[in-house]
């Protein structure tokens, strides 16, 4: 990988946007934002640092042109992730030094959650669960979430002005915590702003939708991604522009890109692949344990990234479409790409499409995994057929 100037990325430093940004620095000037506010966040997205920009703005003492001065002690407070006006909640569970049930709400992880969205305001939720090592358990934001929230809701406001709550990945809710939050969207108290981001709107309960203001986050196109890699990393322009295109200008992928040698989801398929091309089915079981060992947001996320893989091997093998690589990676691809063409492709969408489903739905991880990698030595095979009829 090149090298590159570090840089801390700001909550304010986000790609695209500009409407949304425009729309919330009018409604702040004109003291007309709406009490509760989802953000419709993409996969990889800038959900988390739009509402962190938003929560900076609304606390600045002296915006600049519509944007916080970063001077102010609003601002630095709100940078440090400190103000005491700003709350944070987020799905967690427990782990090595949360163990009681009662402590499993988001003030137990503010540590490492300040931390984490300092170093990374495009966090995604797969990063943060194993910053706090619960990578093989669901998140979730639950009953012990609702008792904290209702003592900071009984205080007043620190500095007598907005309080802000923050709600990460909101979809996250339990029925317990979401029948809670329903019934303070509809008793609002003053100068209570609650924000709502979620990749995932529709596992909102309908009442909870129904009472927020929806804001879509735009896509990011590639150049803009490219432009915001050069200005806040450093980056050659070319690199930058194929960083962004192998990302499909999901701004999280881009910057954990840049940091890597590899996708470890990547090193997962090829492991998954060259058992399912050797026929290995001990070696296929034992991998199909070991995956679902993991919680099913990670599973569901190695769906994802495979569907991905699939994707640009078919678009580089058989569509001759150009995907700018290096390194290992850029091996395997060249390598593997022939193997994925239509007599496979189609198959594997579905597998991988239905395997997720059938995960977000609580079936056996061992058994759906096993079965799916039985299927993919059958299409790993008709691909080969293909590929060598073609020759």
């Amino acid at each position: 990988m090149p090298s590159r100037i570090r840089r801390e990325v700001r909550a304010k430093d986000i790609p695209g946007q500009k409407e949304m940004k425009q729309v919330f620095h009018q409604m702040v000037a004109e003291e007309r934002l709406p009490h509760a506010m989802l953000i419709h966040s993409n996969e990889g997205g800038t959900g988390l640092a739009l509402a962190l920009h938003l929560s900076q703005l609304l606390f600045c003492e002296q915006p600049e042109a519509g944007e916080p001065c970063e001077i102010c002690s609003g601002c630095t407070r709100t940078m440090s992730h400190t103000h005491p006006d700003i709350h944070h909640v987020f799905p967690v569970n427990g782990n090595k030094r949360v163990k009681k049930k009662e402590d499993r709400h988001s003030d137990s992880f503010l540590p490492e959650w300040r931390e984490a969205i300092k170093a990374n305001p495009f966090l995604e939720l797969i990063d943060w669960y194993q910053a706090i090592e619960i990578e093989n358990k669901q998140g979730f934001i639950g009953e012990e979430e609702s008792a904290s929230m209702r003592r900071k809701l009984a205080l007043r406001s620190f500095e007598g002005g907005y309080r802000v709550f923050i709600i990460w990945h909101a979809d996250k809710m339990n029925d317990s915590f979401a029948n809670k939050m329903l019934k303070n969207l509809e008793e609002p108290t003053a100068k209570t702003v609650f924000l709502l981001v979620s990749e995932n709107p529709a596992k909102l309960l309908p009442t909870i939708i129904s009472r927020v203001q929806i804001f879509r986050e735009d896509h990011v196109d590639e150049q803009e991604l490219a432009d915001f890699l050069v200005k806040h990393k450093g980056l050659d322009p070319q690199v930058a522009m194929n960083i962004a295109f192998r990302s499909e200008a999901h701004v999280s992928h881009a910057l954990k890109e840049i940091d890597r040698d590899e996708d470890p989801w990547l090193t997962e398929f090829k492991m998954w692949m060259r058992l399912a091309y050797s026929r290995d089915i001990s070696g296929l079981y034992k991998w199909s344990e070991r995956m679902a060992r993991k919680s099913r947001d990670a599973q569901r996320q190695y769906c994802k990234s495979a569907l991905k893989v699939l994707d640009r091997c078919y678009r580089m093998g058989w569509l001759e479409m150009n995907v700018p690589m290096e390194g290992e990676e850029a091996k395997f691809y060249k390598d593997f790409s022939p193997f994925i063409n239509t007599a496979n492709v189609g198959g594997f969408l579905e597998l991988l499409e239905e395997v997720s489903f059938h995960i977000e739905r609580n079936v056996n991880e061992k058994i759906v995994w096993f079965d799916a990698s039985i299927s993919a030595v059958r299409y790993v095979h008709a691909g080969k057929k293909l590929m060598a009829e073609k020759d």
